[in-house]
């Protein structure tokens, strides 16, 4: 539902209007986390509205298409915070921005496939393994205190990696991070295993 604009204009005459009410964003919702890429925005406003998307600052990004009472708007976007607005026109007269709506774009994260979490396996030569983004340029893994046990090797699939090791007997915690157009990921989820 729209907000109502709590100012009135006044037109050439000096009769007042009610201003244009505020259109609404309803996904994404405020506070997730995206995978780096294209993120869908959606709201709704007054049918016949044109809608712009705007920046914390009220720059503006671009235009929704809309359709009927219902707007959308899709880019690619950079990792990190975002915060974006809406506003809409109708008959050449803008409402208020909405509300800011943050969300944050992150690069995807790989994973481990081998071992499975809580594993036991022999003191020895381990073999790490696990998925990456295609075109990866390197995965790192990683103790639990983000120490970098070492680098691994991306498969020539290129979307799989593995790590071997000479492991001594103890519980291991390891977790992975990649490198993906020059940027740091965060970590995977980290697995627990005991060598014995």
């Amino acid at each position: 539902m729209m907000k109502e604009q709590s100012k009135v204009n006044q037109d050439s005459s000096g009769a007042a209007e009610v201003g244009i009410p505020v259109p609404t964003i309803t996904y994404p919702l405020d506070g997730t986390r995206h995978s780096l890429g294209r993120v869908f925005i959606e709201g709704e406003c007054l049918p016949g509205a044109t809608v712009d998307l705007l920046n914390y600052d009220d720059t503006r990004l671009g235009s929704a298409t809309v359709n009927g009472k219902t707007w959308h708007f899709s880019r690619n976007w950079e990792d990190g915070a975002k915060f974006v607005k809406a506003r809409q026109r109708l008959a050449g007269l803008p409402s208020a921005p909405t509300e800011p709506r943050f969300f944050f774009v992150s690069l995807p994260t790989p994973g481990i496939t081998y071992p499975k979490d809580a594993s036991r396996l022999p003191e020895g030569q381990i073999v790490i393994a696990g998925t990456c983004s295609y075109g990866a340029e390197a995965v790192e893994v990683l103790n639990h205190d983000f120490s970098v046990l070492g680098k691994a090797i991306i498969e020539p699939d290129g979307a799989t990696w593995r790590y071997s090791r000479v492991w001594d007997k103890g519980v291991k915690h390891v977790k992975v991070r990649q490198i993906l157009n020059g940027k740091l990921s965060e970590s995977g989820g980290q697995i627990e295993f005991v060598v014995s």
